[in-house]
């Protein structure tokens, strides 16, 4: 996400997704200024699934979208690491009034129910049903990078403390592996931050059969990172090892190779 564009992008983007027709605008329950305190949203549909008992292994086949409050009156709407929109913001009437750039000639409305969580945005095009528009917020979250924060909300689910689980023959470990919400770890292996990418661009890259796909990355070596394929079932963690099977000159496609760790999560 290097740069922002349109977001008439989305109309494509999510096309594929049958989501239902946009409920309408319900009453805001609580003072809008309560969303403001919040700089980081997710579509809901997401955040169930990356926050469900046990992840899907395709992910990064679902739609992604997020909400990120700026400075001054900026907002931005992405595409989970793909592309992003810029936005302005008003409160009015108890209510968040949105344009967004592409759309000039439309207000969009954002009404916060606190009784769900979930901030609802109308849609600037009434003919795109699939346009992402109920949000919940999610703390913790750095949004100073914009590149990266689809990433740190990968790291807050994983991030906690860990036993590595062995094998038969295997002697136990009783070693403590710890993730970390900023990127780094204790024990994982021969790298200093790890980057799960649950959705965009790129989170695909693992196929037959398909995993969410994480990157271990040296300092120094940041555009060289190690893919390795992941999954989280309840409080079981696997990484896998895996090998670019893609031609040279095309995009990466990984096929995961052998088991390079299975830990169990403390509660």
């Amino acid at each position: 996400m290097k740069s922002l564009v349109q977001l008439l992008f989305f109309a494509a983007l999510f096309t594929a997704c049958q989501n239902p027709t946009p409920a309408p605008v319900k009453p805001a329950t609580t003072d809008i200024t309560t969303v403001l305190q919040h700089k980081y949203w997710v579509i809901k549909s997401f955040n169930d699934a990356l926050f469900a008992p046990n992840i899907t292994d395709t992910l990064a086949n679902l739609p992604c979208a997020e909400l990120v409050f700026g400075k001054g009156d900026t907002v931005y709407i992405t595409a989970c690491l793909s592309d992003a929109g810029r936005g302005i913001y008003k409160i009015a009437n108890n209510t968040l009034q949105i344009v967004w750039e592409g759309f000039e000639n439309k207000t969009c409305t954002g009404t916060f129910d606190d009784k769900t969580g979930i901030l609802h945005v109308t849609s600037p095009d009434s003919t795109n049903t699939a346009w992402p528009t109920d949000f919940v917020a999610q703390d913790g979250i750095d949004v100073n990078n914009m590149d990266n924060i689809t990433v740190n909300l990968g790291r807050k689910r994983l991030a906690g403390n860990y036993t590595k689980i062995t094998e038969k023959g295997e002697m136990a470990i009783a070693s403590l592996y710890e993730l970390h919400a900023d990127g780094t770890h204790v024990n994982f292996g021969d790298f200093d931050t790890y980057e799960p990418w649950p959705s965009g661009i790129g989170s695909g890259f693992i196929q037959n059969p398909q995993y969410p796909i994480m990157y271990l990355v040296k300092k120094g070596k940041e555009n060289y990172p190690t893919a390795a394929a992941w999954q989280l079932h309840g409080d079981t963690l696997r990484i896998w090892e895996t090998k670019n099977i893609g031609a040279q000159g095309d995009l990466p496609e990984y096929k995961v190779t052998k088991l390079k760790g299975a830990y169990l999560k403390s509660k």
